[in-house]
């Protein structure tokens, strides 16, 4: 999906939730964010798009996972981490063969896709919450924590991934660094 398409629709989708933010923090907040998990998408299928079909199965080490694996690792995690706002159902989605592009690339659009679902779905109150759950192993996390760990864990990776394809001879997609209103 083009970068206006997914903006407009998660837009679309906050104001048909009559999203009214008394506070002004959670409201810059989610529209800040929202602006730059759309980059982190186009940004994260770029880089994807841009490994050969033939190298999904290399590795910069080989105690790493592969570039097909961290991609997967990439996707299932965020759908983790939102999952626990409980607002639209988690797709079931089953990993598939981390060698095959193809599939790993609709993996991780399904992935986005579930995120730009539950950011459509936010209210201020969700912005606001203080206990998410995403992993029965650890206590519970803010929204705000949850935005970070997702902005914040697929940047990691995608900056490993990046690796692989240098390590490979190719170039990377150039990250565009835009300002949001």
């Amino acid at each position: 999906m083009e970068r206006r398409s997914v903006f407009s629709a998660l837009a679309a989708g906050m104001a048909a939730q009559g999203a009214t933010f008394k506070n002004s923090f959670a409201e810059a907040f989610l529209k800040s964010f929202v602006a730059h998990w759309v980059d982190t998408r186009e940004y994260t299928l770029a880089v994807l798009d841009a490994m050969p079909a033939d190298k999904f199965t290399s590795k910069a080490n080989p105690a790493q996972r592969s570039f097909g694996e961290q991609m997967l690792h990439l996707a299932s995690a965020n759908n983790a981490y939102f999952r626990g706002f409980d607002l639209v159902p988690p797709p079931e989605m089953r990993a598939p063969d981390a060698a095959n592009k193809e599939a790993v690339r609709g993996f991780v659009v399904a992935g986005f896709d579930f995120t730009d679902a539950v950011l459509a779905k936010m209210t201020e109150k969700d912005v606001l919450r203080t206990d998410i759950k995403f992993s029965p192993r650890l206590p519970a996390h803010s929204a705000v924590d949850i935005f970070l760990r997702a902005y914040m864990h697929t940047a990691h990776h995608r900056g490993q991934i990046i690796t692989y394809l240098r390590v490979n001879e190719i170039k990377p997609p150039t990250w565009k660094f835009e300002p949001h209103a």
